[in-house]
C-alpha cells in the first residue's frame, strides 16, 4: 500500500479545505483579528517565563500549560501509563512547526538544533546546540553525552520535516536511534473542532502558520505514548529507525513510507517551477506574437551553453534544471552527478557523425558514455569526500568541454 502513495498526499497545499464553513469565517473574522492581536502579546510574556523558569519546573509546566491555553494551544495526552520517565530519547512525528511547543507542555524536554545559529538566538528559540553543523558523527557524540549526563530527554523529529499525518509517514533520520538509548515514540495529531483552517501547508513560513494558531479559536494536540522501544543486538541503527516507524505508522492508522525529508524540497521546487512555467505562458500569450521574434533572452544562451557542453542532454530537462539552479555550472553538475532523469539524444549523435565523418570517434564514444552515466537509472559513484568530489568534476567537465571543444574544431575548422 505504501508503494502506490504519491508524494502529494502526504502534504497540503491549501489553507483553506473545500469543506470549511465560510460564512461562519467571515462572522468570526473580527473576533479572530483581535484575538491574534491580544494573544500576540500575551504570547511573549509566555516566551519570557519559558526562557527564565527552570526546565523541570513544576510552577514552570502549570503556568505554561495555563497561558497556552489562553493562546489556543490546549494538549490533550494519551495512554498516559506507557510514558517512562526514565526514557533519554522522545521520537515524534511532525506535523507543525509547534509540535515541539505541545510536547514541551506536558514532558520537558531538549531539542537539538540543527541550524546554523547565533548562540543567543538558539538559546532563545530554546534548542541546544549539539554541534549538527559540524557534521552527523558529532551530534551523535554530543547527544549521547547528553543521554549519559541529563535527566532532560532529547526530543527529535526524525521526519526532518512536517506531513499532514493523515497519510503516511516519511522515511526517519537515522542519528535519534544511533545513541545506544532506549526511545519512548510519541505520537501528535492536531485538530481544530471550530474552524478547519490546515494547520501547515507546503513551502508555509513558520510565521504564518502561528498567525492561523492565533487566529483560530483553539487548536488541539492528541499526544499518544507508546511503549519504549529498544535496540535488538542484531539491529543495526536504520533497522531499528524503520521498525519504530512501523509502529508509530500502526498507532496512527497511517503507513511507513520511503520519502525523505529531501523528496519534499523536491516536491516543492517542482511546485514552484510548475507555477512559474503556468504563469510564464500566460504572460507570452498577452504580449502578443511580437514577442515571439524578440532576440534571445539571457536565460535561453544558458540553455545553450550547458548543451554545448552536454549536447546528448535533452533541452527541455536542461531548461527544467536551469529553471531552478539559475547557475550553469551547477546544472551540469546536477546532470553529472545524476540528480537529473534523462534519456540521451542518440539521433544528435548520428547526425553530427553523418555532417563530420572525420570527428574523433574516441571523443565521441567518450562525450556520450560521460552523459549518459548521468541518468539516474545508472548512477556514478562520487567520492564521499567534498574536495574530492570536487576535483572529479572538474576533471570530467575539462574533459567533455575538450570533447565539445574537438566537435567544434572538427565541423567549423581552427579559429584564426
Amino acid at each position: 500500500m505504501a508503494s502506490e502513495i504519491t508524494i502529494d498526499r502526504l502534504f497540503d497545499d491549501k489553507r483553506f479545505p473545500a469543506e470549511l464553513n465560510w460564512v461562519f469565517v467571515v462572522l468570526y473574522f473580527p473576533l479572530g483579528l483581535m484575538l491574534t492581536i491580544v494573544r500576540f502579546f500575551i504570547g511573549i510574556h509566555v516566551y519570557t517565563i519559558a526562557c527564565f523558569l527552570p526546565k523541570v519546573s513544576l510552577i514552570r509546566c502549570f503556568v505554561l500549560r495555563v497561558m497556552c491555553g489562553v493562546l489556543g494551544l490546549i494538549v490533550v495526552q494519551h495512554d498516559l501509563n506507557r510514558e517512562s520517565s526514565g526514557s533519554p530519547v522522545l521520537v515524534s512525528n511532525y506535523t507543525t512547526p509547534f509540535d515541539h511547543v505541545a510536547v514541551e507542555l506536558v514532558r520537558p524536554n531538549v531539542m537539538p538544533s540543527v541550524w546554523d545559529l547565533p548562540n543567543i538566538l538558539i538559546w532563545l528559540l530554546g534548542y541546544r546546540d549539539m554541534g549538527a553543523k559540524h557534521g552527523r558523527e558529532t551530534l551523535i557524540q554530543n547527544a549521547s553525552r547528553h543521554c549519559r549526563e541529563s535527566s532532560v530527554p532529547l526530543l527529535a523529529f526524525p521526519e526532518g520535516a512536517t506531513t499532514n499525518g493523515k497519510i503516511g509517514l516519511l522515511k526517519f533520520s537515522v542519528w535519534p536511534f544511533s545513541l545506544d538509548q532506549p526511545v519512548q515514540p510519541v505520537t501528535v495529531r492536531i485538530n481544530r473542532p471550530l474552524i478547519g483552517v490546515t494547520s501547515s501547508v507546503t513551502n508555509s513560513k513558520w510565521w504564518n502558520d502561528l498567525f492561523w494558531f492565533l487566529f483560530v479559536p483553539f487548536s488541539v494536540f492528541h499526544i499518544r505514548y507508546l511503549p519504549v522501544m529498544t535496540q535488538n543486538e542484531d539491529e543495526t541503527p536504520q533497522e531499528f529507525a524503520k521498525r519504530v516507524q512501523v509502529a508509530m505508522a500502526d498507532s496512527l492508522g497511517i503507513v511507513p513510507t520511503a520519502f525523505t525529508s529531501i523528496d519534499k524540497l523536491e516536491y516543492i521546487k517542482r511546485q514552484l517551477f510548475e507555477q512559474q512555467s503556468s504563469s510564464g505562458h500566460t504572460g507570452h500569450r498577452s504580449t502578443g506574437q511580437s514577442a515571439a521574434v524578440s532576440q534571445p533572452s539571457e536565460f535561453d544562451l544558458m540553455i545553450n551553453q550547458v548543451k554545448i557542453v552536454l549536447p546528448h542532454v535533452p533541452v527541455d530537462v536542461i531548461r527544467k534544471d536551469l529553471a531552478l539552479t539559475k547557475d550553469i555550472d551547477l546544472t551540469i553538475t546536477n546532470i553529472l552527478e545524476g540528480r537529473v532523469t534523462f534519456t540521451a539524444e542518440e539521433s544528435a549523435v548520428e547526425a553530427d557523425r553523418a555532417s563530420s565523418p572525420c570527428f574523433n570517434s574516441v571523443s565521441r564514444q567518450s562525450l556520450v558514455q560521460s552523459t549518459q552515466k548521468s541518468n539516474v537509472n545508472s548512477p556514478v559513484a562520487f567520492p564521499k569526500n567534498p574536495q574530492d568530489r570536487q576535483r572529479t568534476f572538474e576533471e570530467r567537465k575539462k574533459e567533455l568541454l575538450d570533447s565539445a571543444r574537438q566537435r567544434y574544431i572538427t565541423k567549423h575548422g581552427p579559429s584564426n
